[in-house]
């Protein structure tokens, strides 16, 4: 096999590791501490931009592969797995305001 096409897909099965990361962090954030969701936004950008410039260093340093193939296959790798993680987060959120409007109505009477 190709060595670029070797060096994509192994990005790619490593960007799909900071997907789940980040669906993690994102999952116990929403879960414990829902008003501080918007700020570990930043925390996660810095670690999808550090992979990117760890990838790009990687190949630009190294003659493994084209450091274009693995900055894509990176990209996608991070990228295609929001489809289903993002769902996943509605649901919980849902689930989340659910019980909030359910504790509102006891409180009510």
């Amino acid at each position: 096999m190709n060595r670029n096409i070797t060096g994509a897909l192994i990005t790619a099965g490593i960007g799909v590791l900071i997907a789940f990361i980040n669906y993690l962090i994102s999952k116990n954030v929403l879960i414990k501490a829902p008003q501080r969701y918007s700020l570990i936004t930043v925390g996660r950008q810095v670690l999808q931009i550090g992979f990117l410039v760890l990838v790009y260093l990687t190949g630009a340093k190294t003659e493994f592969a084209d450091p274009a193939y693995l900055l894509v296959g990176a990209v996608l790798g991070m990228t295609l797995p929001m489809l289903y993680f993002t769902k996943k987060l509605l649901r919980i959120n849902e689930t989340i305001a659910k019980k909030k409007e359910e504790k509102g109505d006891e409180a009510d009477g």
